[in-house]
Order: structure tokens, then sequence, then C-alpha cells
């Protein structure tokens, strides 16, 4: 019986152990906390998962950015102004003709003239442009409302996200208390076993007893 109760109660020590270091995996992850453990309840339990637990952390950032991706897509319907000043200086060998600003020809004025010259001016210029779509069909209607179903959709993981920890959180708080509760079952039927151990010794003990003193009248009244 004690080489039994030498060995639960190894057992029981490592049981603790695995049970607390679910419950530190499943709330502090890969946080190290130097300070001395700490009994906790299982609301502080949650809680502090919810605050720490790095899947969390990420969904709210994730959540975040999608809440700025809403405004983003909102700035298109302001009006735009571009401004422009340039100064330079080129000779006249390229004059002639006339080319308005697109994206498809290089922005030169004409072809170059057939004596070269080296003389050359300075010129300058300076501009503003200022535009504004009142209407786009719905374009920027559409993209407003596709950056409010991205940002819904992170909400979403971020419930689901911390609802997943806060489960995980419980389950393992759980089983420390079933576990913790096991172990107190095995030790009181430990302590029982012992108990009865003793009055069976104690019982054996006494018909021992009762044995030798048979014997003893037997012996003394045969002499």
């Amino acid at each position: 019986m004690e080489t039994g109760e030498i060995v639960f109660r190894k057992c029981r020590g490592n049981l603790k152990w695995i049970a607390v270091a679910i419950v530190l995996l499943l709330t502090l992850g890969p946080i190290t906390v130097a300070q001395s453990p700490k009994v906790l309840t299982l609301e502080e339990a949650v809680d502090f998962a919810l605050k720490h637990y790095p899947a969390v952390r990420a969904s709210l950032e994730r959540a975040s950015a999608a809440r700025a991706g809403v405004g983003l897509a909102r700035t298109s319907y302001l009006p735009r102004a571009d401004m422009l000043w340039q100064t330079n200086r080129a000779t006249d060998n390229n004059i002639t003709g006339l080319l308005l600003p697109q994206s498809v020809i290089a922005p030169i004025t004409g072809a170059v003239t057939l004596s070269p010259s080296n003389q050359s001016a300075w010129g300058s210029a300076a501009g503003l442009l200022f535009s504004w779509e009142p209407f786009d069909f719905g374009y920027r209607g559409a993209k407003v409302d596709e950056a409010r179903a991205i940002r819904n959709r992170a909400d979403a993981e971020s419930s689901l996200t911390r609802l997943d920890v806060a489960v995980a959180t419980v389950n393992a708080y759980l089983t420390v208390l079933a576990a913790e509760q096991t172990v107190h079952a095995a030790q009181a039927d430990i302590d029982r076993r012992e108990i009865f151990h003793k009055a069976v010794q104690v019982r054996a003990n006494q018909q021992s007893s009762a044995r030798g003193h048979s014997w003893n009248r037997r012996y003394v009244g045969g002499g």
C-alpha cells in the first residue's frame, strides 16, 4: 500500500502540471510570465485570454484595418486638385507642330529641324487642375459597399476568434477542476483502502493472538 501511494502521488503531481500547462498555453500563448503563478477564477482566465491571446489581437487589428478601408473608399467622392510648376531651358531645334498631352505618344512638339541650332531660351509654366466626378454610375458606391462587407467579415471573424478562445479557456479550466476532483477522489479511495487494510490487519492480529492462547491452554492441559 505504501508503494502504491507513492506512485499515485507522483502521478497526481504530473497531472496537475499537465493541466496547468494546458491553461497557460491556451490563455498565455507564447507570452512568458515572469511572476509567480496566480490562481485565476473562470471569469479572470477568460478575460486574460481574450486580452493577451495572439489570435484575438490579430483579428482585432484586421477588423481595425477593414474599418479604415471604408473611410479610404469614401474619399473617392471628394474632388481632386493637381498643381504643378516647372522651369526649363531648351534649344529651338524642336518647335514645330503640336501634340496634346496624352498617355500613348511621348509629348514632343514636332519634328526636329533640318538645321540644328544652339540657341536656347528659358521657359516656365504653372498649372492647376481641379476635377470632380459627380456621377459615376454607382462605381464608387460599389467600392464603399465592398469595403463595408470586408469590414463586416473582419468583425465576424474577430467575434468567432474571441468565442473560440473563450470556449478553449473554459474547457481547459474545467479540465483542471475535473483533474483536481479526480485527484481528491483517488486520495479518498487510498485513505479508505488504508483504513480497511489497518482494520484487516488488526483483525488478523486479534485472531492470531486468540489462536496462540488456545494452543497454550491445550498444551497446559495436556501436560
